[in-house]
């Protein structure tokens, strides 16, 4: 009976101690290990795991970046996922998150201070590039800002008497003065216009008009009212001012200002008028970009000071629930249509620059033999263990086998 027995426990016994040295030496030894006092490395030493645990991490990673985890995997599962309620939830948490920052004094103060810092540059830089723009004739920003600012504000503007009283009051005394007004009248009772006016009112004055013009002798008029001017300077200034006062030149010049209304006149000519001011602010700010960066540079401490001002006066409280709302869908919305038109470029340029591939490989090379052990047990441990009962099984039935191959053949 033992003789039976012993074959086929045998049998298994060498499968299964056979498969389990095998599975041990995928792993094992984790070193290599010498022929005493040489240095030949005895042979399956170190595992075969750690021996080639490089090329093992290479294997792994180019199997999930090229078949597991494809770009178009990521892709898909990444269009399957941007839909406008995820990016308003996503946008709904940022906006929320960093209205909750501010709430933070020492952050918002260091927000503060930061972003204050940086003003004057990008001030600066705004207005160089937008002048630099304008001299190349590609911008057209602020011919539009100019003509908002006309028809807003320039066109609909009114001059309330009291200004009209002081505009006329410096008309008169920039251009209305005695001394100028007897110069202008000299200049303009020249002989040639003395007779220019003569000649003219014989040509075109009906007859009655023309007697009396004959009678009242216009021409010896001019020239004596010229001799007056020119001899008596101090008496002629003396009645011009008088004339000036009793005529109320003044006050019908303030009436006129405070009347005028430039919407009443014609639409070319308002037309012409800011096309003008246009051409002028353009030409302005090109001829003068160096003056304009000077006074940006001069003004960079006020900037900082009304940044960091508004940053720590902010209060995220005082904003509406409903604008809120509405700007956090259009956050979502212009971001779904841009990620829409956009993904696919994005993806292709991000996910290579993620080096998945070199991040999957050095991962598991960093891993120590035990370590790679432990992971691929925890893996296919049943599969392993069950190897090595089936190696003990395969030599069960060779024992079996043995048996009746002695008791058939003699």
């Amino acid at each position: 009976m033992l003789k039976v027995v012993a074959p086929p426990f045998l049998y298994f016994a060498h499968g299964y101690l056979a498969t389990w040295m095998a599975v041990a030496a995928l792993f094992r030894p984790y070193n290599a290990h010498y022929i005493p006092f040489t240095s030949i490395q005895l042979p399956l030493t170190p595992g075969i795991f750690p021996k080639r645990r490089s090329k093992l991490s290479q294997a792994v990673a180019a199997t999930v970046t090229d078949t597991l985890l494809t770009t178009k995997d990521i892709k898909a599962k990444v269009e399957e996922l941007l839909t406008p309620e995820n990016l308003y939830r996503t946008c709904d948490l940022f906006v929320d998150a960093v209205l909750k920052e501010f709430r933070d004094t020492a952050k918002l103060h260091r927000l503060a201070q930061d972003i204050a810092e940086l003003s004057p540059a990008v001030l600066e830089h705004f207005v160089s590039s937008s002048i630099d723009s304008l001299e190349q004739g590609t911008d057209t920003k602020i011919a539009t800002v100019t003509e908002k600012v006309f028809d807003q504000v320039v066109l609909s503007a009114r001059i309330n008497i009291e200004q009209a009283n002081e505009m006329a009051s410096r008309i008169l005394e920039a251009f209305a003065t005695p001394p100028k007004v007897r110069t202008a009248f000299i200049t303009l009772l020249s002989p040639q216009n003395i007779n220019s006016l003569d000649e003219s009112i014989n040509a075109h004055a009906s007859g009655a008009y023309k007697i009396l013009a004959k009678i009242i002798g216009v021409k010896r008029v001019c020239y004596e009212w010229r001799n007056f001017m020119e001899k008596e300077p101090e008496e002629a200034e003396k009645v011009i001012g008088d004339m000036i006062k009793r005529f109320g030149i003044k006050d019908q010049i303030a009436v006129q200002i405070a009347n005028f209304d430039m919407r009443t006149m014609p639409l070319s000519t308002v037309n012409k008028f800011k096309a003008n001011m246009v051409s002028f602010v353009e030409t302005f700010l090109v001829e003068h970009k160096t003056d304009i960066l000077e006074s940006v540079r001069k003004v960079e401490g006020e900037a900082m000071s009304a940044v960091r001002q508004s940053i720590v006066r902010f209060n995220p409280e005082s904003i509406p629930k409903a604008w809120l709302d509405r700007a956090k869908q259009d956050l979502a919305q212009f971001a779904h249509s841009y990620l829409k038109r956009e993904l696919g470029e994005l993806l292709e340029r991000a996910i290579p620059a993620l080096g998945m591939y070199t991040v999957i490989a050095q991962k598991i090379d960093q891993l120590s033999a035990n370590q790679l052990e432990d992971l691929i047990k925890r893996i296919c441990k049943q599969e392993l263990r069950a190897l090595e009962w089936f190696g003990g099984i395969i030599g069960l039935m060779l024992g079996f086998i043995q048996i009746f191959l002695n008791a058939v053949v003699p």
